[in-house]
């Protein structure tokens, strides 16, 4: 493809290959009998891809997880391309160019491994668009160069590993989260027989109450998520105010182990306004926006919590006066980020955007610059039917 203009990219070379030279690279390739054999006895997709980073063949489990039709319609895409990668248009020349692939393990080891000639393996998460939906994956890309027929190729060898990961998130928060929450609450049961007034009683008491239901509540949001990536999470529409949610989290917070020595603040509305949604999974995700404006937050930081209104659309904004660095920015709603120390505890952001997004038929999207500092929006509808 020969642009009038050279277009930007932000990572990876732009030019691409002429669909008519695509195609004749794929009748070769789909003509010699060795080469199909290789890429069938794969046990996952591989595609070889020329220079340019285009897919010149392809193996059929490639065509099925791309769901294309055939393999015409994969042939002359880059990766994220076929795959429906929900940044693929993100920049003019497609998959490879954008800021968001910069930071793409699959794009890294394409280009690492056309620059040095080498092996190159990296692990991917990706969030692909299908059906109106995006969802989110975790690969292991390896890229392997060859030479055929006078020619610098590549073969693409992907592996799904999302289960895995998933698997490996789940353990870290449970046994992290769930595990020292846990520990509290028995620290507070051991010392119940060693105190000897009431009021101590009583204190202690209430501190047992408030961590056991906070441990319930870290069993039930994992539950939710498992659920939820499972497709089989229930969703209870029910008619709530919003000037009760925002009266809510001003509660919860208002003497917070979180919220000591910080600014924290809470817009009230002046008109009673109701929407349809459920109550449980829109106050966890609102919780776990807030709670990860606190944990940024230093020490007289100020976090804010305020609705706008409009006819359609009810959001739900969070601020704070910090900026997120733009390399953070780029990875943020991906479900192995996190930008706590704990690897695989990056289940936070992702869970809000499954939740609000897949279920409850709303927006996550947030701001974050000089200007504005960073504002998190969970934007959802005004009216929903009640048996939906």
């Amino acid at each position: 493809m020969n642009y009038s203009k050279e277009p930007t990219t932000y990572f990876d070379t732009p030019e691409k290959d002429s669909q008519t030279h695509i195609l004749l690279e794929a009748e070769i390739f789909a003509n010699d009998k060795k080469i199909v054999q290789v890429l069938e006895g794969y046990p996952d997709l591989a595609l070889i891809l020329n220079k340019q980073r285009q897919i010149v063949y392809c193996n059929s489990k490639a065509i099925r997880i791309s769901d294309a039709k055939s393999r015409g319609d994969i042939l002359g895409k880059r990766f994220g391309e076929a795959f429906n990668c929900i940044h693929n248009n993100a920049a003019e020349a497609g998959c490879g160019t954008s800021k968001f692939c910069g930071e793409c393990g699959a794009a890294k080891s394409i280009k690492k491994s056309r620059e040095q000639n080498i092996h190159s393996e990296e692990e991917c998460q990706i969030a692909i668009e299908r059906d109106g939906k995006e969802i989110s994956f975790d690969f292991l890309v390896s890229v392997q160069p060859f030479y055929y027929n006078d020619k610098d190729y590549y073969i693409l060898a992907v592996k799904d590993i999302s289960s895995d990961k998933r698997r490996e998130i789940y353990e870290r928060l449970f046994f992290h989260d769930v595990l020292n929450t846990a520990t509290a609450v028995n620290g507070l049961a051991s010392l119940l027989p060693t105190v000897d007034s009431i009021e101590q009683v009583n204190e202690i008491s209430g501190y047992l109450i408030e961590s056991s239901n906070i441990l319930l509540n870290q069993i039930i949001a994992q539950r939710e998520i498992k659920s939820a990536e499972e497709k089989s999470l229930i969703v209870k529409f029910g008619k709530i105010s919003v000037s009760s949610i925002l009266k809510y989290f001003s509660t919860l917070y208002s003497n917070h182990e979180l919220a000591k020595g910080k600014n924290y603040i809470v817009e009230f509305i002046d008109n009673e306004i109701e929407i349809v949604t459920d109550y449980t999974l829109l106050a966890r995700s609102i919780e776990n926006l807030l709670k990860n404006a606190f944990e940024v937050t230093t020490e007289k930081g100020t976090i804010k919590l305020f609705a706008t209104i409009n006819n359609n659309f009810i959001s739900f904004n969070i601020y704070n006066d910090g900026i997120i660095p733009d390399k953070i920015q780029l990875q943020l709603f991906q479900r192995s980020f996190s930008t706590k120390a704990n690897k695989g505890r990056g289940l936070g952001l992702y869970s809000v955007k499954l939740l609000i997004e897949q279920y409850l038929n709303g927006k996550v999207f947030f701001v974050s610059d000089e200007q504005n500092k960073t504002v998190f929006s969970i934007q959802v509808p005004r009216k929903e039917t009640l048996d939906n």
